[in-house]
């Protein structure tokens, strides 16, 4: 009888434990989906109300310039003009730098309606502009020129977000240092244009601001990093801009809008008062450059920014004003050139515009020779995009733990989201299809001692590659900008290897640059589908 109570207990006590069990797993399920329903809530909740803020702040602007604004026919004549006409009108008293504002604060708007390209307005540049046309103020050289910034500068005031919630009512609390020398010059930054999130897109959209159309044909994309920047620019919207570069984030738009722009060397301009995404990783570095519709504006941007002031604010920069008799200098160049550098064949539209700017150069007497860059692919794949992805994507993760992952970056998240034997698995089973991604699949985080062997790989390239250029006796070289013309909207992810013509320079740490040279033609487009047309002998 006893016996049997215990066996009755332990039936019942089993019963009873089972139950909790039950109950606790499902309170934890029940608490886990509550969690992430009301997490999703508050993301949302976020992101609408920054993107009304955002809104409302165009919208302000707008309103403001039907009462205020300049005539159509007045704002016209003031877009017509170049840069350099603009700096000479203005210097003159011709034009105030209220009325050049207005006008391309009407253009930023109209263009922003049809390609997304503006974050939002700088409001500080209505009193820049007042202050600028007092009698008494000394003129700099940028006087009343507006400016356009990448959202990845610090304007004091302004949330610099990336694209990123993390980052949301934020405001930094000083400006970049060349929003400082710009603003000494006597430049006026009027608005900030549109970034991918993370700023490692090459299409230009965030969860925040939106997808950026290029202004060329709205049914494409304008690049990125520096999108907002290369679509504003090209859709006439500003005169002159400015972003940043690290693996072609000012070279990718500015190819695919139409426009000018320069990557200098990485200490050339000041980077402090820049979006400090993997500001750990200073083996490959992030360079500051000019965007524009001509040369000639990239030219003046640099004078004007490699002076005195520049230097006080940012010890650390190399003092190197920029040496206008080099640039002026009339000696013929010995020039090298490649259409295919050993990693993807460029279009044919592509290749076809180096042969256009190879056959400019030497009607202009210069010499131009035929020169392959030594190991470009594995220079990409195995120290580039290795120093790139160092961390396994850790930082950029953390910074998005609780965000709405965009498209544009989507593929590249969760792929550095799975355990590395996963992704060793899918780079075999992809391997004869698509080679290069999956060398970036099998890309691993790096122990200290292989960051330092990677260190000592980049010194030894940089060698090799100056070498090889020593060889040739070369003065520069010209290339394509990347493999492909602008691709449609949401189409990145099947060209995002094409970028291993920029990243190259960036690992050199090269000033190099990128201009229009050439459209695409019907012929370039029957081209597509020849196999023959990919020539791999230059």
């Amino acid at each position: 009888m006893a016996f049997f109570d215990v066996i009755m207990w332990s039936d019942y006590g089993g019963d009873i434990c089972g139950q909790v069990a039950g109950t606790a797993f499902v309170v934890c399920v029940g608490s886990y989906v509550l969690l992430r329903v009301w997490r999703s809530y508050c993301i949302d909740r976020k992101i609408k109300t920054k993107q009304e803020s955002l809104k409302k702040s165009l919208q302000l602007l707008s309103e403001q310039l039907r009462t205020e604004g300049v005539s159509s026919v007045h704002r016209d004549k003031i877009l017509e003009l170049s840069l350099a006409e603009l700096q000479q009108k203005l210097q003159s008293g011709e034009l105030t730098a209220m009325e050049v504002l207005r006008a391309y604060q009407s253009k930023a708007m109209q263009m922003n309606e049809h390609l997304n390209c503006v974050v939002e307005p700088i409001w500080e540049a209505q009193a820049l502009a007042t202050e600028c046309d007092l009698e008494s103020k000394k003129k700099g050289p940028l006087h009343g020129i507006p400016i356009s910034l990448k959202e990845a500068f610090y304007v004091q005031g302004y949330d610099c977000t990336a694209g990123m919630l993390h980052y949301v009512d934020k405001p930094v609390q000083d400006d970049a240092v060349l929003v400082k020398v710009l603003k000494r010059q006597g430049a006026i930054p009027f608005v900030r244009t549109n970034l991918p999130q993370t700023m490692l897109g090459i299409e230009t959209s965030n969860p925040i601001s939106g997808l950026t159309k290029n202004p060329c044909d709205q049914t494409r994309c304008a690049g990125g990093s520096s999108g907002g920047e290369g679509a504003l620019i090209g859709g006439g919207g500003s005169l002159l801009g400015f972003g940043d570069d690290i693996g072609g984030s000012i070279r990718i738009p500015s190819a695919f809008c139409g426009i000018c722009g320069f990557k200098p060397t990485s200490e050339r301009l000041s980077t402090r008062g820049i979006f400090p995404l993997g500001s750990g990783q200073t083996l490959v570095r992030d360079a500051v450059g000019p965007m524009a519709k001509e040369v000639d504006s990239l030219v003046l941007s640099m004078q004007c920014l490699t002076v005195p002031y520049m230097y006080e604010l940012d010890p650390f920069i190399p003092v190197m004003p920029f040496r206008t008799e080099v640039y002026e200098k009339k000696t013929p160049l010995r020039v090298g050139f490649y259409t295919w550098d050993g990693c993807i064949h460029p279009t044919p539209a592509v290749a076809r515009a180096v042969m256009v700017a190879k056959s400019a150069l030497e009607k202009m007497g210069h010499t131009v020779v035929e020169f392959k860059p030594p190991r470009a692919r594995e220079a990409f794949i195995e120290i580039f995009l290795k120093t790139m992805f160092g961390d396994g994507l850790h930082e950029i993760r953390k910074d998005l733990k609780y965000d709405r992952i965009d498209p544009v970056i989507r593929l590249t998240y969760y792929g550095f989201s799975l355990p590395y034997f996963i992704r060793r698995i899918i780079s075999f089973l992809i391997h004869f299809i698509e080679p290069m991604t999956a060398d970036v699949l099998k890309l691993k985080t790096t122990t200290v001692g292989e960051w330092w062997n990677l260190a000592q790989k980049i010194d030894e390239y940089k060698l090799e590659f100056v070498k090889s250029w020593r060889n040739k006796k070369l003065d520069a070289v010209i290339c394509p900008a990347l493999a492909c013309t602008p691709v449609p909207l949401h189409k990145t992810g099947d060209v995002i290897n094409s970028v291993s013509y920029l990243g190259l320079f960036n690992l050199l740490n090269c000033p190099c640059g990128v201009l229009p040279v050439t459209r695409i033609t019907k012929d370039d487009d029957k081209k597509l589908a020849d196999p023959s047309v990919y020539s791999t002998e230059i």
